[in-house]
């Protein structure tokens, strides 16, 4: 073993291709059958000048055209409500994996199109609530009392962890709701996906306690339904997620952000640019975890998503690389296709973006 640590060290490796490499080799180790697969590929790594260089990262271009259904509603009794929907999906055939995306804080359903139409061409069916936060549905945030606001906050983030459960409960009634979906859409294969205090909803339901603000206690959920976790411009640390948010997430995650990432949510984020660092819990999990960094982004793209009253200018350039790699992740983990996942785990990001962004895996 000690050999094969050393020759890690010695290669001029990537420190993320290292860690994969090293993994890879652990694994193989324990199997006896495949050592001998192993010295072989040891021995060619020292053959090809003792590195290893990465793989291009392959982009994806839309295969399908999209249909949306607006101005759907369920009857979420519990909550004595009517949850807004939007569905979008492609014109094809056979069973469709499905993404339940939550809007940032104040926005609604229909403001990610950049993103949600963009999935749904690739062959997948996005649904969207719109969450009782959101302004278009009259909602005001009590700003002048700070007790009253964290019980607010409590209240409506937990409204938002159980409309994504609610919505999976929901997946046959919105199969009757329409048509062309009628019995195709993959329970097998859910996506819990966010932007923004969103990305912190989608946490939720994906392993993340949730914590009150008021007397400190902790509740984790009982969704293990999703399968994959996608984080757009996750909201940094917030008071209502515990001091290791990670601990209980153990899905593949990608994370999106950009390095002019502001927000008026998550205390990391108000003053100074975000800085991304791996919590020590993510470092020891078995779940792959990739972090997307794109030059010059910032929360709202210029105004693209969640809110179009922020100062631009659009910032197209960055939707467009966020949106095509999520879609290559989503590929790589949700149709298990190994183009995608070489991508993913080896695929040089700087290289397919002329260095406007980075993918790290740790």
């Amino acid at each position: 073993m000690i050999f094969f640590i050393i020759i890690l060290i010695v290669i001029n490796l990537d420190e993320e291709v290292k860690k994969y490499v090293y993994n890879l080799i652990m694994d193989v180790f324990k199997k006896p059958a495949l050592i001998k697969l192993l010295l072989g590929l040891t021995t060619l790594f020292f053959l090809q000048s003792c590195s290893l260089v990465k793989t291009d990262f392959n982009f994806i271009n839309p295969i399908f055209k999209v249909k949306t259904m607006d101005n759907l509603f369920l009857d979420f009794r519990k909550l004595n409500k009517q949850l807004p929907i939007r569905v979008s999906y492609p014109e094809t055939t056979g069973n469709l994996p499905v993404i339940i995306f939550s809007h940032g804080n104040g926005s609604k359903g229909d403001m990610y199109e950049g993103f949600t139409d963009y999935w749904a061409s690739h062959g997948y069916v996005v649904i969207q609530p719109t969450h009782i936060d959101s302004t278009s549905l009259g909602f005001v945030t009590k700003r002048d009392n700070m007790r009253e606001m964290a019980k607010q906050m409590l209240y409506v983030t937990d409204t938002r962890r159980q409309d994504m459960s609610f919505i999976i409960d929901s997946l046959n009634l919105i199969e009757e709701m329409i048509p062309d979906l009628k019995n195709r859409l993959d329970r097998s294969k859910l996506v819990a996906a966010g932007h923004s205090m969103g990305a912190a909803t989608a946490m939720l339901v994906s392993g993340m306690k949730l914590v009150n603000p008021v007397d400190g206690t902790e509740e984790s959920s009982e969704e293990s339904r999703f399968k994959v976790l996608l984080m757009i411009s996750d909201p940094g640390t917030m008071t209502l997620m515990p001091k290791d948010p990670w601990k209980g997430v153990r899905i593949p995650t990608l994370i999106s952000t950009g390095t002019e990432d502001f927000s008026d949510v998550g205390s990391t984020r108000m003053k100074s640019p975000f800085k991304y660092e791996v919590p020590v819990s993510l470092r020891r999990s078995f779940a792959p975890h990739h972090y997307l960094l794109i030059d010059k982004a910032d929360h709202y793209l210029g105004g693209l998503i969640c809110r179009t009253d922020v100062p631009g200018p659009p910032q197209y350039e960055a939707l467009d690389i966020a949106a095509k790699s999520s879609i290559v992740f989503l590929n790589a983990y949700v149709k298990n296709d190994r183009n995608a996942l070489i991508s993913m785990r080896l695929g040089d990001m700087k290289k397919a973006t002329n260095g406007k962004a980075s993918l790290t895996l740790k």
